[in-house]
């Protein structure tokens, strides 16, 4: 039996994005759904920000996060950049992750 040695970008997004229950994240303020990329389908911009943020606030990291015109809608309904961080902070522990940069569990674990 060979071992397989080549994968697919977009076949391997999708199956993580199956194993975690899809690659966004819904929160809802005022009523009115909004919607991030989940930790793991962020750009490297994206994560970079979101290491960045000891530094330069989370308001920033925000406005990337959601893109400015959605984060605008966001805080307009009554949602905060802390607000961001708890769907997040939740979504973490939902999958078994300690931290942004940790990666989930293993099949096997």
């Amino acid at each position: 039996m060979s071992k397989r040695t080549t994968y697919s970008l977009e076949e391997l997004r999708r199956r993580a994005a199956d194993r975690r229950g899809g690659d966004a994240l819904t929160i809802t303020a005022g009523g009115k759904p909004f919607t991030i990329p989940a930790p793991g389908f962020w750009d490297d911009s994206l994560k970079e920000a979101a290491q960045q943020t000891r530094q330069t606030g989370d308001v920033p990291f925000a406005r990337q996060l959601m893109g400015e015109a959605q984060y605008e809608k966001f805080t307009a309904a009554g949602g905060r950049a802390d607000d961001l961080l708890l769907i997040i902070e939740e979504y973490r522990a939902d999958q078994g992750v300690e931290s942004l940069g940790e990666s989930g569990p293993s099949p096997t674990s």
